[in-house]
């Protein structure tokens, strides 16, 4: 008889995870104009997340970047490459739910975001366009 091994919860975790993982996004507009509440709700951080990241990605398109910012932006699609390859299922869905389709909708923006996808998150990208 198999048994079931319990899925660990990252869900609840993201947003301390997201600055963990990305700590410029904890010091930028699209996260501190959240409220202290909202800090708590893993969906509006990550909707702050995907605004943070389409700003950066759209930044550097339109001039040179700093070394700060390509660290950001690499730390972020880090980011969202760990979770496109969690094992919590809500955490899938947080990615594709609230982060791809709060992302910014210029094409050029979006090849340029999809071209620093990792592996995980471009095969869930490209899932979810269908």
């Amino acid at each position: 008889m198999a048994r079931w091994l319990p899925v660990p919860r990252a869900y609840s975790h993201l947003p301390h995870l997201l600055v963990q993982k990305v700590p410029d996004f904890a010091a930028s507009p699209e996260y501190t104009a959240l409220e202290s509440a909202d800090l708590q709700l893993p969906g509006v951080v990550c909707g702050a997340f995907a605004q943070y990241l389409s700003r950066l990605q759209k930044d550097t398109l339109a001039r040179p970047r700093s070394h700060e910012d390509a660290a950001s932006l690499s730390a972020a699609y880090h980011a969202l490459e760990c979770f496109a390859t969690s094992h919590d299922p809500d955490v899938i869905n947080a990615v594709v739910v609230d982060i791809f389709e709060n992302l910014d909708r210029e094409p050029h923006v979006l090849e340029a975001m999809k071209a620093h996808l990792g592996k995980a998150s471009g095969q869930l990208y490209d899932t979810w366009l269908g």
